[in-house]
């Protein structure tokens, strides 16, 4: 299991999450994902796959050289006003240069760990780095905790999330 690390001694992992439930434990992000660039290919046409394309703002744009992404992959902006914003890839194509790609550990439910990525974007936003162009603050983004459950109880957590927001989108289409 991924967390023995840290299961051993658990009641000094839990900081400020006192009440966590047997089997659960807090890992820091490092542990559950990885940020990287992607593999540099060259003389290959293929979308360049940019913030504007990826929010459905305009069509891509095509390039000949770049980072490859595979489709379906994805990517979490690092540079600019919205730094911690997470993409899933539409199509293969190159990464766009304020990104990087997001490798989330295979044994986590990835909605889960994407649920709890977004819980602290606004922290993320707040907390950049660099004055002309600002940056995700990489420290803070792997030092951020986790607390994780076990797999089972993590799609537990994500269904009723999903509950929720399906609920809230039938409220809003009522009003």
């Amino acid at each position: 299991m991924i967390y023995n690390k840290y299961s051993n001694n658990i009641a000094e992992r839990i900081g400020h999450y006192p009440q966590l439930p047997n089997g659960w434990a807090v890992v820091p992000m490092q542990m559950l994902c990885s940020l990287t660039d992607g593999e540099k290919l060259e003389d290959k046409e293929m979308p360049n796959l940019d913030v504007k394309y990826l929010r459905g703002e305009r069509d891509f744009k095509t390039w000949t050289n770049g980072q490859y992404v595979a489709a379906n992959s994805l990517l979490i902006l690092v540079d600019g006003e919205n730094s911690g914003e997470v993409f899933r890839t539409p199509i293969e194509g190159y990464q766009g240069s304020t990104f990087k790609q997001l490798h989330l550990n295979k044994k986590m439910c990835a909605d889960y760990l994407l649920y709890v990525i977004n819980l602290h974007r606004k922290a993320l936003r707040e907390n950049k780095i660099g004055s002309a162009i600002p940056h995700l603050n990489k420290k803070l983004f792997k030092a951020i905790e986790v607390p994780v459950p076990p797999y089972n109880e993590q799609v537990r957590i994500v269904a009723a999330i999903n509950s929720a927001l399906n609920r809230l989108d039938a409220i809003m289409e009522n009003l």
